[in-house]
């Protein structure tokens, strides 16, 4: 069959929308769900999903230090953001979207599921290709991402203990003097 005009815009168009399709069936992929322990007040269930799966592997249960998701460190940072500019928590959600998102993981890492559905040594290389990524956007918001769950996890009374910090002073009621 010779190659016309008409074929190569027929086949064109139809290979766009069978990747179209595909590309939309990556997209819309479902979270695995997660139940945060007290109302949310800036995440929303999906996004809190998100977090906490990545709090979970940025501060994972090991030689006598609980897991991230057991001092509610998801919980602690939506607290944070609460108390925070509400573009922030906007910018945060929209990391946590991009991170979950299939076909952005596929563009991106060629992964074809989302963040919450991987196994916990998947997750840990999607976050390392963030942490080393070329994109300064995706090098930048892991930094977020660790930095805040890392405070959040060290930040618990729980952990002091474990570290060697005694907790912060007590001043009592001890005025400051200008």
């Amino acid at each position: 069959m010779p190659i016309s005009r008409r074929n190569v815009l027929r086949y064109g168009l139809g290979g766009a929308l069978i990747l179209a399709a595909g590309g939309t069936g990556l997209a819309l992929q479902a979270t695995a769900p997660r139940e945060a322990r007290g109302p949310l007040q800036v995440l929303d269930a999906r996004t809190y999903a998100i977090l906490a799966a990545v709090a979970d592997r940025i501060a994972p249960a090991r030689d006598g230090f609980p897991p991230a998701s057991e001092l509610q460190v998801a919980e602690k940072i939506d607290a944070l953001l609460a108390s925070s500019d509400p573009a922030l928590g906007a910018e945060m959600k929209q990391v946590l979207h991009l991170l979950e998102n299939a076909l952005a993981g596929f563009v991106f890492d060629g992964r074809v599921r989302p963040f919450t559905q991987l196994p916990a040594s998947e997750q840990d290389e999607v976050l390392r290709a963030w942490q080393h990524s070329r994109l300064h956007v995706r090098r930048t918001a892991y930094a977020a991402l660790h930095g805040l769950c890392a405070a959040a996890y060290y930040a618990s009374p729980a952990i002091y203990a474990r570290v060697g910090y005694p907790g912060p002073p007590d001043f009592g009621n001890v005025a400051v003097r200008p």
